[in-house]
């Protein structure tokens, strides 16, 4: 069986650089990277002929690959996911489709088969269909992470999207304030970003929590994907390719 998905493909041709997401689907995960492991990727995308000097991998756990119904266990929902960022030495031509999923057998032979690392980083994957709802989406969002200080935020927020039910922002704001009882976190900063290739998608990095957070069925992500959907986006893949789920 393959051992990794890879999906939501960025390309930035301005810098030469490649970027995409890899999610385990077996026992097999990612450490450093070797460069076979990511010649074998490149196949599988369908550009065999790009070449790299160097890469670098972010990791993460996200719900945008979760399977219908969900399944009562966290670790069902959550996938170990990497970000990998390729630097190319000559430009490249993508083809490959926003919302595929590619199927890989490459294998990692950096990892020794270390489990997963706590804390680890606690990503929603938000797609939008038009770039008027994600420029207000996004004005929306690039403020959340005030809510934690500023309670006062939350009357501001909602007065710019009316539509969208007062108390969303409001339980974003408690989760925060409950985010003290997880011990292992290191960080609760939430930040958005887009990547140049996928412009109808936003990254929120909801923060870096200890296993703990994820047992918990995660309220701060669930609040944040609650808004994602009231301001027009959507969260799974699942979602992305059948909004009719939606309904």
């Amino acid at each position: 069986m393959e051992n990794f998905t890879l999906w939501s493909v960025s390309l930035d041709k301005k810098i030469n650089q490649l970027s995409f997401f890899a999610t385990s689907t077996q026992i097999q995960r990612i450490n450093k990277g070797t460069e076979e492991m990511m010649a074998t990727m490149l196949k599988d995308l369908g550009i065999p002929e790009a070449s790299f000097d160097r890469w670098s991998i972010d990791y993460f756990l996200t719900d945008y690959l979760m399977d219908y119904p969900p399944s009562d266990d966290w670790e069902d929902i959550w996938s170990d996911t990497s970000e990998i960022n390729l630097k190319l030495l000559k430009p490249i031509n993508l083809e490959v489709k926003d919302t595929a999923l590619i199927r890989t057998f490459a294998r990692d032979k950096s990892w020794k088969g270390e489990p997963l690392h706590f804390p680890i980083k606690c990503v929603v994957v938000a797609d939008f269909y038009d770039f008027d709802s994600l420029a207000q989406a996004k004005k929306i969002l690039d403020r959340l992470g005030e809510l934690r200080e500023n309670i006062l935020l939350i009357d501001e927020l909602h007065s710019q999207v009316p539509h969208v039910p007062k108390h969303i922002f409001t339980n974003i704001h408690e989760a925060f304030m409950q985010l003290g009882k997880y011990h292992e976190k290191t960080s609760s900063d939430l930040s958005v970003r887009q990547r140049v290739g996928n412009p109808l998608q936003i990254i929120l990095n909801i923060g870096v929590f200890g296993e703990e957070f994820f047992i918990d069925d995660t309220p701060l992500a669930n609040w944040v994907s609650d808004l994602v959907h009231q301001l027009g986006g959507t969260t799974t893949w699942d979602e992305r390719t059948d909004p009719e789920r939606l309904s």
